[in-house]
């Protein structure tokens, strides 16, 4: 029988180890799992608070679409664009109104002096729309003294 008490105490000598171990192991995955959950939420609040500070956008259309005519191997085409302007801050909303007939001469007066056949290439609208952007800007900085407007989309393109 003293051989019997003394087997069972070497089992519970051997049992808790390994009863610890496990506890040990549970509560480092437990951890880990509430680590990364902690981790992964606060980066949620970070970026909801960047998008909060940036001012939505808001679109300017211009109206009436423009319309320019071009001779192309001795037949008229016609071409037709509609133009929005992108912004964020209401007072360039109201100096796009103000100085709306400036802006607009200057477009006409751009559209005018492009070729036909390079608008009719992906690369030609896209330098047709950086030059408007940069004009627009142009006329902002020199009546507000800031650029104002980011984009220059094109609503409306045709060509015929």
């Amino acid at each position: 029988m003293a051989n019997e008490e003394v087997g069972e105490g070497e089992e519970q000598k051997k049992k808790s180890p390994l009863l610890l171990f496990i506890i040990l192991a549970v509560v480092l995955v437990a951890g880990s799992i509430g680590g990364t959950v902690l981790m992964m939420s606060g980066g949620g609040e970070e970026e909801l608070a960047e998008e909060e500070l940036e001012p939505a956008a808001i679109y300017y259309a211009i109206n009436p679409k423009f319309q320019t005519n071009y001779d192309v191997n001795g037949r008229p085409r016609l071409f037709q664009l509609a133009v929005s302007l992108v912004t964020r801050e209401d007072d360039v909303v109201e100096a796009l109104s103000t100085h709306l007939p400036t802006i607009k001469s200057r477009l006409v007066i751009l559209l005018s002096g492009q070729k036909f056949e390079t608008l009719q290439t992906p690369e030609g609208r896209e330098q047709l729309r950086e030059q408007s952007l940069a004009a627009v800007q142009e006329i902002l900085n020199t009546e507000i003294g800031k650029p104002g407007v980011e984009r220059v989309l094109f609503t409306d393109f045709v060509m015929q």
